[in-house]
């Protein structure tokens, strides 16, 4: 396995870029299964507090606290990451970016996960940064995001790591639309992790339990109902159904008879 990224691999990339990634991919995990890479250099995460951008402080059933925090208000070690992250950003030349541009972080330990969005794109990052070790960790953005205002159903993952090819401590990123008020992964063994959900956006990161092959990413409205669930290790540019804008306009997936309704991005 790769020891150190600098800059990171791009991976869990939008439709028309994964295969190109196809083969470097290959070549960084033990066991390739899925396009999504082994998260590099990260053996275990010790349990620790997450924090996350703009959430307001709310105990929750997976025992965690959520701290309230804006862009200028993280911790010093999420905005030594964060800085990081605009750092890989800069050296890929993908778009640019600053601090204003953070949609939301998290942080867990010495393990961070951030999303920044701009008018016209996105970069997500992973970043690990343990006491007297190297830094390691990941990315994934589309600087031309014609698909922006869309989703394909209530929720979009943007970027997944792990620290096993189909599992193990995991941080994800993505997007929700305004029907979801609450956002579970169900790690595959009866155990759940929470999403932490601000603007139409969110983080997350696994705390000292492993999820498995079967984990699912399971959305809620307002009233409690469940209203999507599906499979996290699954590529994300490979759907169930093709997804139209309010015009008619193929927007994901493969046309065919089964195309429904794109949701629209709840910022």
């Amino acid at each position: 396995m790769r020891e150190i990224l600098d800059p990171p691999v791009e991976r869990d990339l939008p439709p028309g870029r994964a295969a190109a990634m196809r083969a470097d991919l290959l070549t960084s995990i033990r066991r390739p299964r899925r396009r999504r890479a082994v998260r590099l250099g990260i053996a275990t995460m010790a349990t620790a507090v997450a924090v996350v951008a703009g959430v307001a402080m709310v105990p929750n059933g997976d025992g965690v606290r959520n701290l309230a925090m804006g862009s200028s208000e993280l911790s010093p070690t999420l905005h030594r990451a964060m800085e990081r992250c605009l750092q890989w950003n800069a050296e890929m030349e993908r778009l640019p970016l600053s601090m204003d541009d953070l949609a939301v972080a998290a942080e867990q330990d010495h393990h961070a996960v951030a999303l920044f969005i701009t008018d016209t794109g996105y970069f997500t990052c992973d970043v690990s940064m343990p006491p007297h070790e190297e830094i390691s960790g990941g990315a994934a953005s589309e600087p031309v995001w014609p698909q922006r205002d869309w989703l394909p159903g209530p929720i979009q993952r943007l970027l997944l790591m792990s620290s096993e090819a189909d599992g193990g401590n995991v941080a994800v990123t993505g997007r929700v639309s305004a029907r979801v008020q609450r956002l579970v992964l169900e790690h595959g063994d009866g155990q759940t992790t929470s999403a932490r959900m601000v603007n139409g956006v969110f983080g997350l990161i696994t705390d000292d339990a492993d999820v498995n092959r079967n984990a699912e990413l399971v959305s809620y409205d307002t009233t409690g109902a469940e209203i999507d669930r599906r499979l996290l290790f699954r590529p994300s540019d490979e759907f169930d159904h093709c997804y139209v804008d309010s015009s008619g306009t193929l927007v994901y997936g493969e046309p065919g008879a089964d195309c429904r309704p794109a949701e629209r991005w709840g910022q």
